[in-house]
């Protein structure tokens, strides 16, 4: 059903939505509002119209299909935090308040395209893919590269984020970031990782303008987990493959060696699952 409201749409069903956008293609989307409120109050965005997806159920709630667990776009944070992915939970128990967590989507998180939103580097090191709706069908794509600079993504004209695919295959995952307070704060550096098959895989929040990983810094933690390589190497490499900024919250030097603390800490931990370490 889509309101009489010309600035206002609150569709039913996906293609109900993606035709309220196509009718207001300057509309903004909302879903749990956390995002796209706190902009309008503090006057950093404008609105045209909304596109509500509050009432679109398909978007809601996850499933399997085949090896991947499939987790609809404006499913709630809060319906994450006991996710069989380790990393996914751990970022969805950090990502606010309760109350915030009960209201903020997965999907608004991706499509907020910030490097310090929490569930970003999660999804790059569960090498996550997006299912992209438009009028003319789906596509999959990978989030790694899916953000482009701060608050930019591939996203087409007229296209929705409909879902996010996971690899469901055992490993062992973590995430973990620092900030001034464990609530109602965004991280100011974070970082996540999954060890599997002796292969590691890390990605990091806040460390550039997008959410980042290295195949010389998960070369580094590979051979720590394993022995061949010690903490130095690995904090050396991530503070080579990093570019943080530098604001009011930290510097980048700050960042820069924070990233390197939690990759170890990461690793370290996949050792212990791995039962290589203590």
């Amino acid at each position: 059903m889509l309101l009489a409201a010309p600035r206002f749409a609150l569709p039913e069903t996906v293609g109900e939505a993606l035709s309220a956008l196509a009718e207001r293609p300057d509309a903004v989307v909302v879903a749990g509002g956390t995002e796209v409120m706190p902009d309008l109050l503090w006057r950093v965005r404008t609105a045209a119209g909304f596109v509500s997806l509050r009432r679109v159920g398909a978007l809601r709630g996850t499933s399997r299909d085949g090896d991947e667990l499939v987790v609809g776009a404006g499913t709630p944070v809060a319906a994450l935090v006991d996710a069989e992915a380790g990393a996914l939970a751990a970022a969805a128990r950090s990502l606010g308040t309760p109350l915030v967590r009960t209201e903020a989507t997965i999907g608004g998180n991706v499509v907020s395209a910030l490097p310090y939103r929490n569930m970003l580097p999660a999804l790059l090191a569960l090498d996550a893919r997006l299912e992209l709706t438009s009028d003319t069908g789906r596509r999959t794509v990978a989030f790694d590269g899916f953000t482009t600079a701060p608050g930019v993504t591939r996203l087409g004209e007229g296209e929705l984020l409909t879902a996010v695919r996971l690899p469901t295959r055992p490993c062992f995952s973590d995430y973990v970031k620092i900030g001034r307070r464990n609530a109602q704060y965004v991280a100011t550096v974070s970082a996540a990782v999954v060890s599997r098959n002796g292969a590691v895989r890390l990605a990091f929040g806040n460390a550039g303008p997008v959410p980042l990983r290295s195949d010389a810094v998960d070369v580094v933690a590979t051979a720590l987990l394993d022995g061949r390589a010690g903490p130095d190497d690995l904090r050396a490499a991530v503070a080579d493959a990093v570019d943080p900024p530098e604001d009011t919250v930290a510097s980048a030097a700050y960042r820069r060696h924070a990233l390197g603390v939690l990759a170890t800490r990461l690793v370290v931990r996949a050792q212990v699952d791995a039962g290589l370490g203590s």
